[in-house]
């Protein structure tokens, strides 16, 4: 296994943690409050229809937010760049777009917590769905790490180098 494959992995297996820290601590604490396990001091409080609002479409654009940040954030690292600062980029775009989801997520489960609103509820659980695609992948590094590879195969191809050395191999052979 090379250096880079054990770096990959140190490094997915390190996001995952937190990935998977992030839910278990959120799901205990939703089913906590969902049971009411937790006492709770604004148990029942009616919020305001003008924050009610507020936090409905603070999640409505939240959600695709994240996940297009992430995709910038990746698009934004230069072909050809060192493992180093691509694992940099990705751990980076990577916490980025879990902690967005988490704190909406923290969000909603709190103002369910005081409302007993079943907006929230609902949010919440589309929420946990969400973190579905948030799960980071040895793949998606591997790939943003290549993605220098494949752009040099294809600049050679374009200038003919690949053609030059098919060509003198066809002569050898003939």
């Amino acid at each position: 296994m090379s250096e880079t494959e054990n770096i990959f992995d140190r490094i997915i297996k390190e996001l995952k943690r937190e990935y998977w820290i992030s839910i278990i601590v959120l799901a205990i604490y939703f089913l906590l409050i969902l049971f009411d396990l937790i006492p709770y001091p604004f148990k029942g409080k009616e919020i305001g229809v003008t924050l009610e609002r507020y936090a409905i479409v603070i999640t409505i654009i939240a959600i695709p937010a994240a996940l297009k940040l992430f995709a910038e954030m990746l698009k934004k690292v230069p072909p050809a760049s060192s493992v180093d600062f691509v694992v940099k980029k990705y751990k980076s775009a990577s916490n980025t777009r879990l902690y967005i989801i988490y704190a909406v997520t923290l969000m909603n489960i709190l103002l369910y917590a005081i409302s007993k609103n079943t907006n929230f509820f609902w949010f919440t659980i589309v929420l946990f769905i969400i973190y579905i695609f948030c799960k980071p992948s040895y793949p998606e590094l591997a790939n943003l790490a290549d993605k220098g590879k494949v752009k040099e195969v294809h600049e050679e191809f374009d200038n003919g180098s690949f053609n030059e050395e098919f060509e003198s191999e066809d002569e050898k052979d003939s």
